[in-house]
Parts: C-alpha cells; structure tokens; sequence
C-alpha cells in the first residue's frame, strides 16, 4: 500500500507540474529573452516572501502529523491545528505588510522593477492561500488519506491556460506584440495584461492555489473539527519547539540565493535558478512521495517499537528511489543543452552548468530523504534541528562565498547561479552524511547499501553509450524532442539490463512496479479512502 500510494503522489504530482510546464514553454517561447528577466521577478517576490512565511508554520505542521498518526483525537487536532495555522498567518501578513510600510515610510526607499510591491503583496494572498490549505492537507498527510491529499492539487493545473492567455497579451514595456489577434471586445482585456504582465503572471498562481484551497476544503467538510485544546496546544508546541530554530534557519537557506542572486546580478541570473528549481521539481517528486508516506507510517511503527520494521521500510525505500532517479537524471546530464532547447528556451542555455549541478544535487537529496524521514518519525526532532542547522549555516555562508562577481570560485568562472548551485549542492553533502550517522546511531540502520553503488554503475554505462550514440556517431545532427524521447527508452533498456546482469533487477522488483501502476486497484484505493468516513 506504501508503493500505491506513493505512485499516486507522483502521478498526480507529475500530471500537475507537467501542465504547468506547459504553461511555461509557452511563456519563455513567446516571451524569449524577456522570459528568463520575468520568471526572476517573479521568483525573487516568492522568495521574498517566503521568508517571512517562515513565521507561519515554525514545525507545527509535523507535530501535526506525529500526533494524528499517533491516534490523538481527530477533531481537537484540526481544531487546535486550524487556530495555530491561522493565527501565525495573520501574523506573518502584518509582520509583511508592516515591512513594506517601514521600507517606503521610514527609510524612504522605493522599489525596483525586481521588488515591485503589487507583485509582492500578490504573493502575500498567494501565501495566505498556502498557509490555510496546509490545515486540510497536512491532516490528510497525517492519517495517510494520499488520495485526498493529492485531488486537490491537481486543480493547479489551472494556472496552466491563465499562464498561455497573459503570454498570449504580449508585454508592453518589452515591446512584445500580442502572438495572436485578439477579438476586439477582448481587446481591453489584452491591454490590461500586456501593461501589467509581470503582476498578471504572479496573479496566475493566486487563481491556482485558490482553485486548490476550495477543493481541499470540501474534502475536510465531513471531518469533526472541535475547539483547540491548551493542553495538546502545549503537546503541539513540545514537539514543534525543538525544530522552530531548523524551520527558520531553512527556509532561509532555501530562499536566499535567489534573494542575493538578485542582489549581486540581476533578474535573468534569478530567473535561469528559479526556473531550474522548478523543472527540477518534477524530479524531485519521487522523493517527496516518498517521504510523505514514510514519515506517518514510521512514527506508527515507532509507537509500537518495531524498529526492524522501520529500518526495512526506510531501505526499501532508499533502494527504489535510487533505482528509480539515476535514468532521467542520466539523460539530463548527456544532453543538457537539447534538454533546456526543448523543455524551455535557447534563452536559457548560457545557464547550462546550473542544470548540472543541481542534477548532482538532486540525487543526493533524494537518496538521503528516507534516512531524515526515520529520525523524523522515531520523534527525534532534536536530531533533525542540529543537523538541519549545520546544512543551512554551511548553505548560507557557501552562498555568501560563491554567489557574488568576484566570489571564491570567480577565477574558474564560477558565480552566480552556478555558485548558488555548487553551494546548495556541497551543503547537501554535509546533510548525506549528517543525517546517516545520526540514523544509524538511532536505529543501528547501515550507512550505505551496495544497491546504489549498482544503480550509479547502470547509469554510467548507459550515459557512456547514449554519449557515444549521441555525440560521437552523432545519429542526428540536431536532437529533437522525438529523439531525446528514443534515446531516453533506449537510456532505460540499458540500464534495466545491466541491473539485471548485476542482479540488481529481479522478477520481485518487476512485480513491484506492475502492481504499482495497476489502474484497477489505484482506482479501488481512491474510491474506497473517498468514501471513507472520517467520524467514525
């Protein structure tokens, strides 16, 4: 049921984030080189915000979950967890709002055209938005409702048309002309996005969440939601209290290279990174599948004490992913450049080496994920917090050191969003050994498992042949979409086939993806947790 339900967070996840690609190779088509500026605005508002947002959760939504999954009181949990979330939010808009006042008031500074302020009190709605949604979300999380959880994600999607008509308007300030004729009794309308582009995109991911927060609320409709309760307010707060100072510190540390990127360089270097990171969020969605099972099923086991159990689950899990993660990361890798030609724009290209790097960045990430979620679930916060604290620290120095023009790493070319990269992905490093030691002192879980080392070794020699393939014999003097699709299936023939020569990949393993991707029981599983009644 793990497998289902984690194969049910990566489809729908998946079918999300490649509509809202869709979107987005529309934009930067259409857009060009204005594209890459636009997308920076944009990600350095979220990030900007993102780190007030901070206040709004402070490790609240994982005590959440332990205490569900732990079989507290349904109804006291949403109603406690629902007047935290609430109250924090508000909190985190004035503390906002009361930022921007000071900056304009008080120290009479006005806005760039990369802080513009419409575009940032946009992304406090957007916010606001975020934070309610978690209180239906996070409580499907906590009693392992996947299905119910994901649905409502799905409706995302609609920012996909709203991201193609503002693209379709063109931009006035960048002299982009409308890509097609707009009827005239529409033409109002097309005016009004073409002078307001960058905050008529912002807006798209308004309409999206909200779009999600009202089908999450009309699941949540049937639960039993009583009023918050001071005694499991506190219980709430001694498991949330050791992770608030990790919570802070990282969100910081995953929003200020965009914030400094836009500070030593420009929006387009801001742009290339935050489009990256979300084209990396398609691969990223196996471990977040993951370890959103993971963590409720662990923290169940370890209110029984079945540690064998959980060291099984947790390297059953390191296992699939890495086996699972290395093929599209391999094909990425080989043909970066036809990759960024065909999933964004030409525009992108001079940013190629960001790509690579986060590649290697991903895969580290990924295959640590279920050793973090064990220490998580075997309510060891405390561990979490000094390790979380040493990542984010490193991170945020290496960020200091590496971002700027004339940065340690400058003389080899090496800045900007590359050095953000570089130093994102060498603070991961510390967190793949961090986390592991801490995991084996908890647990007595090995370190490392001999099945990756076979998972890299498969994918080298299928990176080894598809280079040859692609640059040596050259099959094709220019890759197309068509190609890189053949030579990805080819990619995954080879890798399948030296695992199984290493007798990495057996008749189990092939079962285990078979019943994953069984539509009937998906389906059975869906209907069955849908009509499921959470009162009784």
């Amino acid at each position: 049921m793990i497998a289902r339900k984690s194969f049910l967070i990566v489809a729908s996840s998946f079918f999300t984030r490649f509509i809202g690609w869709i979107g987005l190779v529309v934009l930067v088509k259409i857009w060009g080189d204005f594209g890459p500026e636009a997308l920076g605005t944009i990600g350095f508002a979220m990030s900007f915000v993102a780190l007030f947002n901070v206040i709004a959760d402070l490790g609240f939504s994982q005590a959440h979950v332990k205490r569900i999954s732990e079989g507290k009181d349904l109804g006291t949990c949403i109603g406690t967890y629902a007047a935290i979330k609430l109250l924090l939010t508000g909190l985190m808009a004035t503390i906002v709002f009361a930022a921007l006042f000071i900056w304009k008031n008080v120290f009479d500074k006005n806005f760039s055209d990369a802080t513009t302020e419409s575009v940032i009190v946009v992304f406090i709605i957007y916010y606001v938005f975020v934070n309610i949604l978690q209180i239906a979300l996070v409580t499907f999380a906590g009693r392992k409702e996947i299905a119910k959880r994901q649905i409502p994600q799905l409706f995302e999607g609609v920012k996909t048309p709203l991201v193609i008509l503002v693209a379709l308007a063109g931009v006035n300030i960048a002299g982009i002309a409308p890509a097609v004729s707009w009827p005239e009794f529409l033409q109002p309308l097309q005016q009004f996005l073409a002078d307001h582009a960058v905050g008529s995109l912002a807006m798209t991911y308004v309409f999206s969440i909200m779009a999600e927060f009202f089908v999450a609320f009309w699941f949540l409709r049937k639960y039993p939601i009583k009023r918050p309760d001071w005694n499991l307010f506190k219980n709430y707060l001694s498991y949330a209290m050791p992770i608030m100072l990790f919570s802070v510190v990282g969100i910081i540390s995953l929003n200020v290279d965009k914030i400094m990127i836009g500070f030593f360089w420009t929006n387009t270097e801001v742009g290339y990174y935050f489009t990256f990171q979300m084209i990396l969020g398609i691969m990223s969605i196996l471990y977040l599948a993951v370890g959103t099972v993971l963590f409720p099923t662990i923290s169940e086991y370890h209110s029984f004490n079945n540690i064998p159990k959980i060291k099984e689950l947790t390297h059953i899990a390191e296992r699939y992913i890495s086996m699972v993660v290395i093929p599209p990361l391999i094909v990425v890798i080989v043909f970066v450049y036809p990759v960024i030609n065909i999933m964004l724009d030409s525009a992108f290209l001079p940013a190629a080496s960001v790509l690579l790097v986060m590649m290697v960045y991903i895969f580290i990430f990924s295959v640590n994920r279920p050793y973090g979620t064990l220490i998580r679930g075997m309510n060891r916060p405390d561990i979490t917090v000094k390790i979380g604290l040493a990542i984010c620290i490193s991170n945020i120095v290496l960020n200091f050191l590496f971002i700027p023009k004339d940065g340690l790493l400058s003389f080899a070319g090496i800045n900007g969003p590359t050095g953000a990269a570089i130093a994102t992905t060498i603070s991961t490093l510390v967190s793949f050994f961090g986390v592991r030691i801490a995991a084996r002192r908890l647990s007595g879980i090995k370190l490392f498992q001999t099945h990756t080392i076979r998972h890299i070794i498969a994918g080298l020699v299928m990176g080894g042949v598809l280079y040859y393939l692609g640059y040596q014999i050259a099959l094709f003097p220019v890759i197309n979409w068509y190609h890189l699709l053949m030579f990805a299936g080819l990619g995954l023939v080879i890798y399948i086939s030296v695992l199984f020569i290493l007798r990495e990949f057996n008749k189990d393993d092939l079962k285990f993806f078979l019943d994953m991707l069984r539509p009937k029981e998906m389906l059975k599983y869906i209907s069955s947790e849908l009509k499921d009644d959470p009162k009784k």
